[in-house]
């Protein structure tokens, strides 16, 4: 037999009050106050009869328990509402009563522990929001129990590198750049021309279980020249460097640093810099406030891309330079090109390319935080460092550090754990 609505309502409400009683953040408003002449009961029926919904409105706002039905008289969602937003914990439910999902809200934003199950009881998935948007990566089983989704494809598993995103670009598609949003569900790419032209911006998701198609970023502008999108340490931005401003500034038609913020649907874009005489391509950030700009040329006016190490504050107006790191290959007049901050900013990985004059191609390197310096560098030897280009992509949740090489066969990007990294980093 299936319980009554009134018996099914008791047992869901009992569920809420334990879910609560572990979070101790929340006093969930469950029934209104007896006799409370502000309260009004708001309830709707299917054309079957069954009920469809019940809900509390408190000075004519939701307020308090919400349930919901379907036609079969199978609970389907049981809320709580708090004058007029979502509030509280809110519970989905499969027909065969099995809970289908449970998660947090926070005045009308899921914010908190989610997780939901499949329809025989298997964990389907969990992971966090902060505020509408997720906090580190999702995990995702199938009704057999097996893991899948960007927390397994794109994470590092055993020692050693593992190629990665095998099959996402389309046969010819150069891709020149990719960095991930912090739940790894967001990909952005930044492809040309191999001559660099017709630099664009583009982005795929993962929704519904699966990838989408490449397709412009919110935040890129198709006329402009764009590229090098780099996330940050706490992927509440993603850098990226534009020329945009060249129609309405003549004078600086190089590119200029950018920001694009996660919390507004990767639409909201903020200027970095304006500095005509270079061009800045990329920024790396960690979070002790300390980032990597990457520029195409020296701040001396040296025809060679460089690196500096800046201060990057919450407001886009404190960016400035300080120090610079061209001379981390001491007495060599090199090339360094693609930096990665770790997070923590403890290490920081870039390429070098023509060291000591010859025209090598670029290869990676590792140097570590010393007080308010850096080590000297040490070169990747194999398996990071090839004959062909090598560059870091981007250290993921602090254990998983992706990369990439790219010969006459394409660029292949690669996972491998940080530990694995840092001993080849220490070797001799």
């Amino acid at each position: 037999m299936k319980p009554t609505h009134r018996c099914a309502a008791l047992a869901i409400a009992a569920l809420v009050i334990a879910a609560h009683a572990g979070a101790g953040e929340y006093n969930p408003v469950l029934t209104p106050v007896p006799g409370d002449p502000s309260v009004t009961a708001e309830i709707t029926q299917h054309d079957n009869g069954r009920m469809a919904k019940r809900a509390f409105r408190k000075n004519g706002k939701l307020d308090g328990l919400f349930q919901e039905w379907d036609a079969d008289g199978n609970l389907t969602l049981v809320a709580e509402w708090r004058e007029d937003k979502g509030e509280g914990v809110w519970m989905y439910f499969h027909p065969n009563g099995i809970v289908r999902e449970r998660s947090y809200v926070t005045r009308d934003l899921w914010d908190g522990p989610s997780e939901g199950w499949h329809a025989n009881g298997l964990k389907s998935f969990e992971g966090e929001f902060d505020l509408g948007v997720k906090r580190g990566p999702f995990r995702y089983w199938n009704e057999q129990g097996q893991a899948f989704g960007p927390s397994v494809d794109l994470v590092a598993q055993g020692a050693s590198p593992r190629i990665i995103l095998a099959g996402f670009f389309p046969q010819g598609f150069n891709a020149w750049d990719v960095t991930f949003s912090i739940d790894l569900e967001t990909m952005f790419v930044g492809t040309g021309d191999d001559d660099g032209e017709n630099r664009r911006i583009m982005m795929r998701q993962w929704r519904g279980n699966a990838w989408s198609a490449l397709e412009p970023a919110p935040f890129a502008d198709l006329s402009a020249a764009e590229g090098t999108p780099v996330s940050s340490h706490d992927g509440e931005y993603v850098y990226f460097s534009s020329d945009r401003h060249k129609a309405e500034e003549p004078g600086n038609t190089t590119r200029d640093l950018y920001r694009v913020s996660r919390r507004s649907g990767w639409k909201q874009v903020e200027r970095i810099t304006a500095t005509p005489a270079y061009g800045e391509v990329s920024l790396t950030t960690a979070a002790n406030g300390t980032g990597v700009m990457w520029t195409d040329r020296r701040l001396d006016g040296e025809a060679r891309i460089g690196l500096y190490e800046v201060a990057v504050g919450s407001d886009a107006g404190s960016f400035r330079i300080l120090r610079n790191l061209n001379d981390l290959q001491t007495g060599d007049s090199s090339g360094e090109a693609y930096p990665v901050l770790a997070p923590d900013g403890s290490f920081l990985l870039f390429s070098n390319y023509d060291l000591a004059g010859a025209d090598t191609k670029e290869d990676m390197y590792i140097t570590l935080r010393e007080g308010d310096g850096w080590s000297a560098p040490r070169a990747l030897g194999a398996p990071l460092s090839t004959r062909g280009n090598d560059s870091a992509v981007q250290v993921i949740g602090g254990n998983t550090v992706i990369f990439g090489q790219s010969d006459e066969q394409g660029t292949r990007f690669y996972a491998m754990p940080v530990t694995s990294l840092l001993e080849l980093g220490m070797q001799p």
